[in-house]
């Protein structure tokens, strides 16, 4: 369901970098001395280290949205960018959505980007093993390359191996990774039981318990299985219910090389029958098998549900809709209907928390792939080592502040060492500063966000960072051991299988027989379920390079 300021010039900032820039990391064979004495032979005195320092040219293809206006040569950020990091950047501009288009017409004509932003599910593994990539195996290590390390885990670099090596950088943006749902209680309702935020399912199932006995007109738990445009099961909505059994629909796991999937896990069974008998004491939405999320909504705002699984998001627009609506019961709403803009104010009828433990003190949140794409070095770069080592000067804290946030004093502020982001800058029609400048932070960036761009929960209004913090500080999250596998049979049969276990799971949790469970294993097994499982067990091997 669905935040002593500094500024230097451009011309001061170049000057400086340029005399005193060493790029460091693997591309560097400088000692990080003076200028480069002429050598025998040579006498122009043109050497590497010279040439090193020179700024490096960077082709790269931008997606832009074109019906806004954008000059790169006028972009104050690409320009210090630029500077900061000895780099001239070429920037072929592409409508963001012909990106993916374009970037696979110049891979097949091999006109390849200096560094290529990539999906990886789609489209890296197959040009990696065609050679279009450098292998960066041998590159990427803690003494020359510190920062990609910091940002990237050994595990993920695991995983996104290709033949048991390296080809690439794994991207993932903004926050980075992870859990995104929180649990949301209404504050109101709860204080009125007298009974604090749960931490286990059962203090969850009694809290629901008080709540209906106490407002009898009021759903304890809603959910939903359609959303606009898509079909969607119960598992985000139940989902501190199945992650406290230790499942969470869907997800494939993996241990010493055998691979399965949690829904026909045994305890997959014990968390439906769990299910089953809270919708068969009311504490379910009756209508969560075909309510649709704005119905949903409608049913939030109103008052009518005491607590639900939320995306991030939604929190801070749920709570003003409902003081909106308490507002309107009580009389006291303003004339024009409106409230003022509550983002940065506290949460007035919500509680956010994150999983309930289960009896033995386990839970597990299905949070999204590690990465959805690769920064990979073209194999038709001049210099693959030095544009590595630009990529690593770039992921230092200070140069992604560049690269994710702007200029600091122009773009934002560090005010008591939290970020402000300048949201006047900008004129949002011309897309131009007062000077007629562009401003294209996060435009131009290698920063992976594995772990998060420095200062991003600062950078949301207060509502925004306390329910995006609630999710993906959640220390139970797990991730799907297929991600970055391959599996034909996955891609043909998944739906199928998946369509056919929302069906059986929803009937279950509604009352129908937990046989029901044992037949739908045995479907799934033999239907596809273990061709994907044995594929998976076979590409995991040939990732490992085994």
């Amino acid at each position: 369901m669905s935040k002593t300021v500094k500024h230097w010039g451009y011309g001061v900032l170049a000057a400086f970098l340029l005399g005193t820039l060493t790029l460091s990391g693997c591309g560097s064979n400088n000692d990080g001395g003076g200028s480069a004495s002429p050598e025998p032979g040579n006498p122009s005195g043109t050497s590497e280290a010279t040439a090193e320092h020179s700024p490096y040219e960077l082709k790269w293809l931008k997606a832009q949205d074109i019906s806004l206006p954008y000059d790169p040569s006028k972009d104050a950020v690409k320009q210090a960018i630029e500077a900061k990091l000895n780099i001239k950047i070429i920037p072929e501009m592409v409508d963001v959505q012909q990106y993916k288009t374009k970037l696979n017409l110049k891979m097949a004509s091999s006109d390849i980007p200096d560094v290529t932003k990539i999906d990886f599910a789609d489209d890296f593994q197959k040009y990696a093993q065609q050679g279009a990539f450098v292998d960066l195996t041998d590159l990427i290590n803690e003494k020359d390359t510190p920062n990609i390390m910091k940002e990237v885990p050994p595990d993920v670099f695991e995983q996104a191996k290709v033949n048991g090596r390296i080809y690439g950088i794994p991207y993932q943006g903004g926050p980075g990774a992870g859990y995104r749902w929180d649990l949301v209680l209404r504050k109101d309702y709860m204080e009125q039981a007298g009974v604090p935020v749960p931490k286990t399912l059962d203090e969850y199932y009694n809290l629901l318990k008080k709540v209906k006995e106490q407002h009898p007109e009021v759903i304890p738990l809603g959910g939903y299985t359609s959303q606009i445009g898509q079909v969607k099961f119960a598992n985000n909505s139940f989902d501190n219910v199945f992650g406290a059994f230790g499942v969470t629909p869907g997800f494939f796991t993996e241990k010493d090389g055998k691979f399965s999937n949690y829904d026909i896990d045994p305890r997959m069974r014990d968390a439906l029958l769990f299910l089953q008998k809270m919708y068969k004491e009311g504490l379910i939405d009756k209508e969560f098998s075909t309510i649709k999320e704005e119905q949903l909504r409608a049913k939030i705002f109103s008052g009518k549900v005491f607590s639900w699984m939320g995306w991030w998001s939604t929190a801070s627009d749920y709570d003003t809709q409902i003081e909106t609506n308490e507002l309107i019961k009580s009389g006291k709403l303003a004339k024009d209907g409106s409230l003022p803009n509550q983002a940065e104010e506290p949460f007035k009828y919500l509680t956010l928390t994150g999983s309930l433990l289960g009896t033995d003190g386990t839970a597990v949140a299905p949070m999204g792939a590690p990465f959805s794409q690769m920064n990979a070095i073209s194999a038709k770069t001049k210099d693959p080592k030095r544009v590595l080592s630009i990529i690593e000067d770039s992921l230092s804290e200070e140069n992604q502040m560049l690269t994710v946030w702007g200029i600091e004093g122009e773009d934002y502020s560090l005010v008591d060492g939290k970020l402000k982001t300048n949201t006047t800058l900008v004129d949002p029609k011309t897309q131009q500063d007062p000077d007629g400048n562009f401003r294209g932070t996060q435009s131009y960036l290698f920063a992976p966000g594995l772990k998060g761009w420095p200062h991003y929960l600062e950078s949301l209004p207060l509502r925004f960072s306390e329910a995006l913090g609630v999710a993906i500080n959640n220390e139970h999250q797990i991730t799907d051991a297929s991600n970055y596998l391959e599996s034909p049979t996955k891609i043909a049969k998944l739906t199928e299988l998946d369509t056919m276990r929302d069906s059986v799971f929803t009937q279950i949790i509604m009352g129908a027989d937990i046989k029901k469970f044992d037949e739908f294993v045995e479907k799934w097994k033999s239907q596809g379920g273990n061709q994907i499982l044995s594929e998976l067990e076979a590409s995991y091997q040939k990732k490992a390079g085994k």
